[in-house]
């Protein structure tokens, strides 16, 4: 049975400030491999539904998006949408569009990179609940490059230790007529990550499920080019 992890599950217009979070367990499921490609990267993603579009509240039904990435040389991030489906409770199984086209201009949500988000990794669980496969290390390094551009971040922080999620800031317009979801991102907000150590440096990790505990420090918001 597919799950997903809480951390992907995030309301939207609702950034809040977490003093530290808990990683949770995520159960992936399979795609077929394909070969990655420089500046390109295909994404398996779940993003709760907007209030725009009929989000009750209560947690229970999220868009699960197929999108191609790609980072332009100018300074920008372009997300396409290739599909969508919902993913709902017993109780919300009959979402759907929205008649006619609608226009959200302020979407905010986290995306996790410690997630198996990409379709080459298969999405299945890394082998460490900290840890990176190849495929996640390069759309990382394509988002360092893409915030280095735009706004440099200070040395005393390591991007690739530390970077390990970012909010994205959007605009959506949903088309009922063509089931199209069309996105454009409008600005970054980088969020570095520390793990919780003793004294010794050693980390900490959660009593009862064993994975690591983390602080987050989301960084000033950044605004892309538009191509």
């Amino acid at each position: 049975m597919r799950q997903t992890s809480r951390k992907t599950k995030v309301r939207m217009r609702c950034l809040r400030s977490i003093a530290f979070i808990l990683l949770t367990a995520f159960t992936g499921f399979y795609v077929s491999p394909l070969t990655a490609q420089a500046g390109y990267h295909r994404i398996i993603d779940f993003v709760e539904v907007p209030d725009e579009i009929g989000n009750t509240g209560d947690s229970a039904c999220f868009i699960e998006f197929m999108e191609q990435w790609t980072f332009l040389d100018k300074g920008s991030l372009t997300k396409e949408v290739t599909g969508f489906e919902f993913e709902c409770s017993r109780e919300q199984q009959d979402h759907s569009l929205p008649p006619g086209i609608t226009r959200i201009k302020d979407i905010n949500y986290e995306f996790m990179l410690l997630d198996p988000h990409l379709v080459e990794s298969r999405n299945q669980a890394f082998s460490e609940p900290d840890s990176m496969d190849l495929y996640t290390r390069n759309l990382q390094a394509g988002l360092i490059e893409l915030i280095q551009r735009q706004a440099p971040i200070s040395p005393l922080y390591d991007l690739r230790k530390q970077l390990l999620s970012v909010h994205f800031h959007e605009e959506w317009i949903l088309d009922a007529d063509t089931r199209k979801i069309s996105k454009k991102v409008k600005a970054i907000t980088p969020v570095i990550w520390q793990r919780r150590q003793r004294v010794d440096g050693t980390g900490i990790d959660d009593g009862e499920s064993g994975l690591p505990v983390y602080y987050k420090t989301p960084l000033e918001k950044i605004m892309l080019r538009q191509p």
